[in-house]
């Protein structure tokens, strides 16, 4: 059997116009079940939004979420593409030959992934990420 999986490339905005509303999880950024990483990125979504809304307070909520793009887009970006290498090197098996080498269809741990605090981090570069979108409107 040929079971196609289908990928989406991400939105390129995650939030409106007017960065009231945002969009996380897959509805911004689907993965592939290749990636196992959907439940967990819309967790670390969760988490830094709380964090970013934490910081910024009721004063800046515009601000916190245009932060809590910036913050996680590149991440995620980078944790899509791996789902599609795993899905690419899967799909290209000779599963002949599986048997004598099992971890050449090993799913990759990714410590860059499984050990990241998206909370610290959020905190961590919040200012410096608001500095920086406020340089950025502030060019003409």
């Amino acid at each position: 059997m040929d079971w196609k999986l289908v990928f989406r490339d991400p939105l390129p905005n995650w939030i409106s116009p007017k960065a009231r509303i945002t969009l996380i999880g897959d509805a911004a950024h689907p993965f592939l079940p290749t990636s196992i990483q959907g439940a967990s990125q819309s967790m670390e979504d969760g988490v830094t939004i709380a964090a970013c809304l934490d910081v910024a307070g009721k004063e800046k909520i515009t601000e916190a979420l245009r932060v809590f793009e910036r913050i996680r887009y590149g991440r995620v970006l980078k944790a899509q593409a791996t789902g599609v290498s795993v899905r690419d090197s899967w799909h290209k098996a000779d599963f002949d030959r599986i048997h004598d080498d099992p971890p050449a269809v090993k799913l990759p741990r990714e410590q860059w992934i499984l050990g990241f605090d998206a909370e610290a981090h959020a905190y961590n570069v919040y200012a410096d990420t608001a500095e920086e979108l406020e340089k950025e409107e502030k060019k003409p």
